[in-house]
């Protein structure tokens, strides 16, 4: 918004992705030095694409986001719960090691799952 000595603007986002998470903490830590800081960088932006100020061209961006970790363990959550919702899972049977039908919920399926993605963390650190 414009007024007649300054322009204001509010600026909001969800913590989705790698790159909002990064953006917002980058912004946190500069303070009260936002707003030159956003100044310059749209400075410069455009100083590289001056095109962007022709008013008859259309502004278009391309955003790659990397989602975080929770964001992507709850993708896979909800594919898999949805995915064995009602199905029936093939267990090797203790006796003979024969598979054998075993019906398990899909809370044990979910809770088992919840079980690996905890214990991702020591591929991780070697």
């Amino acid at each position: 918004m414009k007024s007649s000595e300054n322009y204001r603007f509010t600026l909001s986002w969800p913590m989705n992705t790698e790159e909002q998470i990064l953006a917002g903490e980058f912004l946190n830590k500069l303070g009260n030095k936002k707003s030159r800081f956003i100044v310059q960088l749209i400075h410069d932006y455009i100083t590289a694409n001056p095109e962007v100020i022709n008013p008859k061209e259309t502004i278009k961006f391309i955003v790659n986001s990397t989602p975080t970790e929770n964001t992507l363990a709850e993708i896979v959550r909800t594919m898999v719960q949805s995915e064995l919702s009602g199905k029936t899972l093939l267990q090797p049977s203790p006796d003979n090691f024969a598979p054998k039908q075993v019906i398990v919920s899909t809370e044990e399926n979910i809770d088992s799952m919840d079980d690996m993605f905890d214990n991702l963390d020591m591929w991780n650190n070697p």
